[in-house]
C-alpha cells in the first residue's frame, strides 16, 4: 500500500517542487530479482479473455476475480492469497493493486506492494507465467521496501514502475534507492538497469511541536502514472518520512525521449498521488489530490488542500486545463477519493463517511463548474472502493464492501441509474474493493 490506500484512508497525504533528473544505471541488467520460468503454467486457463477484474481484500489477504464484457464471472478467484504459483512470491499479500492500464498485449499484471515489492505478469487467457520481478535488490536487514505503485507499459522492451519509498541509507545502491521510476523489460520481466530519479522533486515543510516549528524533508513519493505519447505523468504524494508534513501538490512530467523530469505544481492542493486516464481523450490526464491534515483527518485542513485537476499533455509537456478545488465551495462534498474520469469534463469521486453522522457517497463532478450530483450513497464509511467505467457499454461498476457486492449502474441522461448488483466470489469471504477495466 502507500502505507495505506485511499480506500482505507488511514494514510498519508503528499506532494513536491520542480526539477530535472536523468536516467541512471543500476548495474548491468540490474540485480533486482526475477523468478519463475516464462511460459510455465501458473494459474488455471480461462475459458474467455476477461474484460474486467475485481479485487477483493481485507488488507491481509486478497482475491482477484475476472469477468467478461457482460460482467459475468469467468473465474471468481483466479488468483488469491490461497493460490500457489512459481516465482519469487508464492501467494498474494493483502496489499495488491492492478496497473492504471494493462499493456494490451495479452497479459495481466499484478502489483504486490509494501514489504512484498513484486510485479507479476500472466498470459491471458492461458494463465501461464510471463515473469515476476522484485522491484529492489538485496537489502539485508535494512528493512527497506521499495513499495511499487504501478506498472506503466511503454512497449515490449520497456515499462516503468514508480517506487514510492525512499531508502534513507547513505550506502544504498541505485537499485535500492527508491523514490523514482524503475525500468523493467516486460518481455521477460527483468530489470533493465535504468531508473529515473525523482528526488529533485523532494522539498521541505514545517512541522510544529512544543518547541515551535521545525523543517523536515518531504519526499516526492511517486504513485500512479499515465503514459501520453513519450511522456509519463506521475502523481506525487509529496510527504515526509513520518507522514507528518506535506509539500505543495505536484505531478512529475517525465519525458522518456531524454529522461528529463519537470515538476508541475498544482497550486493550493496537496497529496496528488492519483493520476487516471480520460476515456476518449488520450492526451488528457486527471489528477486527484486528497489533501493533507495534521492531525490526520482534520476536515478544515483537508477541505483547504484537496481537489481534482485536468491536465493536457503535448510535445511541450503538461499544462493545467481545469482545477476543481473543494475549498471553492464550503458546501461541496470532499469527493476526492477513488477518482476516475468519465470524460474530459466530468469525474466520479467518493466522499468518505465519518463513521458517525455520514456514510460514503459517490458523486459525479463537473470540473468546470464544480457542480456535484449524488450518484449513490452507501450504508457505511470507507466501504465504497475504486469503480470502473466502460466507455463502450457506458456501464459503471462500483464496489461496496458494506453490500459485499459490486453495484451496476448505466449512463442515463447525463447521470447514472442503478440496475442491480453482483456478488463477487461469495465463497472467498472477502469484500470487493476495486474494479478494473482491462484495456
Amino acid at each position: 500500500m502507500k502505507r495505506v490506500s485511499n480506500f482505507t484512508l488511514l494514510a498519508c497525504l503528499m506532494l513536491a517542487a520542480a526539477g530535472c533528473a536523468q536516467s541512471t544505471s543500476v548495474g548491468a541488467g540490474g540485480s533486482a530479482g526475477s523468478g519463475g520460468a516464462q511460459g510455465s503454467p501458473a494459474l488455471d486457463p480461462l475459458s474467455a479473455t476477461p474484460r474486467y477484474a475485481v479485487l477483493s481484500s481485507d488488507f491481509s489477504s486478497s482475491s482477484i476475480a475476472v469477468l467478461d464484457a457482460d460482467f459475468a464471472t469467468i473465474n471468481e478467484s483466479w488468483l488469491s492469497s490461497g493460490t500457489t504459483y512459481p516465482g519469487l512470491v508464492a501467494t498474494l499479500s493483502g496489499d495488491v493493486v492492478l496497473p492504471n492500464r494493462q499493456a494490451g498485449d495479452g497479459t495481466l499484471a499484478v502489483i504486490d506492494r509494501f514489504f512484498t515489492d513484486v510485479v507479476t505478469r500472466f498470459f491471458v487467457p492461458s494463465g501461464n507465467l510471463n515473469g515476476q520481478l522484485r522491484t529492489q535488490g538485496e537489502i539485508g536487514d535494512s528493512g527497506f521496501s521499495s513499495n511499487p505503485q504501478d506498472f506503466i507499459f511503454v512497449d515490449s522492451s520497456s515499462a516503468w514502475v514508480p517506487r514510492y519509498e525512499s531508502n534513507l541509507s547513505a550506502q544504498a545502491t541505485p537499485e535500492n534507492q527508491g523514490n523514482d521510476l524503475f525500468e523493467v523489460n516486460p518481455s521477460d520481466m527483468s530489470a533493465t538497469g535504468d531508473r529515473i530519479d525523482l528526488s529533485p522533486l523532494d522539498t521541505t515543510a514545517a512541522v510544529g511541536n512544543e518547541n515551535g516549528a521545525v523543517e523536515v524533508d518531504v519526499f516526492a513519493r511517486p504513485s500512479r502514472g499515465v503514459l501520453v505519447g513519450s511522456t509519463i505523468v506521475v502523481g506525487l504524494d509529496r510527504i515526509s518520512a513520518n507522514f507528518d508534513a506535506a509539500g505543495p501538490g505536484m505531478v512529475a512530467v517525465v519525458d522518456l525521449d531524454d529522461a528529463s523530469v519537470e515538476g508541475l505544481e498544482l497550486p493550493g492542493l496537496e497529496s496528488c498521488g492519483r493520476t487516471v486516464p480520460v476515456p476518449g481523450e488520450p492526451s488528457k490526464v486527471v489528477v486527484a489530490c486528497v489533501g493533507f491534515a495534521q492531525p490526520f483527518g482534520d476536515e478544515p485542513q483537508v477541505r483547504a488542500s484537496s481537489g481534482i485537476a485536468l491536465l493536457g499533455v503535448g510535445e511541450n509537456g503538461a499544462v493545467i486545463e481545469e482545477v476543481w478545488r473543494v475549498a471553492d465551495d464550503p458546501m461541496s462534498a470532499i469527493a476526492v477519493n477513488a477518482v476516475i474520469a468519465i470524460d474530459a469534463a466530468r469525474v466520479l469521486g467518493v466522499a468518505s463517511g465519518d463513521f458517525a453522522t455520514t456514510s460514503d457517497r459517490l458523486y459525479l463532478i463537473d470540473l468546470e463548474t464544480g457542480a456535484q450530483e449524488l450518484v449513490l450513497e452507501s450504508t457505511g464509511s470507507f466501504v465504497i472502493g475504486e469503480p470502473a467505467f466502460d466507455p463502450l457499454s457506458e456501464m459503471l461498476y462500483v464496489p461496496d464492501a458494506a453490500e459485499n457486492a459490486v453495484l451496476e449502474l448505466a449512463a442515463d441522461g447525463g447521470g447514472f441509474v442503478e440496475l442491480g448488483s453482483s456478488t463477487i466470489a461469495p465463497g472467498v469471504g472477502l469484500p470487493p474493493t476495486k474494479v478494473y477495466l482491462l484495456d
